[in-house]
């Protein structure tokens, strides 16, 4: 396997232990923190950044004291995982996913346009990112 893109509620769930992670995924998320092609966007710490402004009655993710750059740098450190950048390519590609789809989630579109132009798999459970697999266009792992 290339590498692996985490979505961002996977990593959130890989680091919070809030939600389970099937043993395929674990494994898969192992193998590649073991060979150093586990990935993570910085469009992460954006939607971290973004759900941790919820109400609480919305249930925003629990960054306990940490600032949701706090929490994201420790937890790509304790991950292992490598930060792949948003570049020109692929802030052009994420433009050209809202198009191509009809997706209009900014977060996933990067997510998917990372993982189009990295030509790797996002893990994920997102339902619409689900729809979306084909193998032309975006491979899913699921969790």
């Amino acid at each position: 396997m290339p590498g692996i893109l985490l979505d961002t509620h996977v990593l959130y769930w890989l680091v919070s232990g809030i939600e389970p992670l099937s043993d395929e995924a674990l494994i898969t998320i192992g193998e590649n923190q073991e060979i150093g092609t586990l990935y993570v966007s910085p469009i992460t710490a954006w939607e971290l950044a973004i759900a941790a402004r919820k109400p609480v009655h919305k249930n925003p993710p629990d960054l306990g004291a940490n600032s949701p750059a706090r929490w994201f740098s420790a937890a790509v450190e304790a991950t292992a995982a490598k930060i792949i950048p948003i570049k020109q390519r692929i802030a052009i590609e994420a433009a050209a996913v809202v198009t191509a789809t009809g997706h209009k989630d900014p977060g996933d579109c990067y997510l998917i346009a990372t993982a189009r132009i990295r030509k790797i798999p996002i893990m994920t459970r997102d339902a619409v990112m689900r729809r979306l697999a084909a193998p032309d266009y975006l491979e899913i792992v699921d969790c």
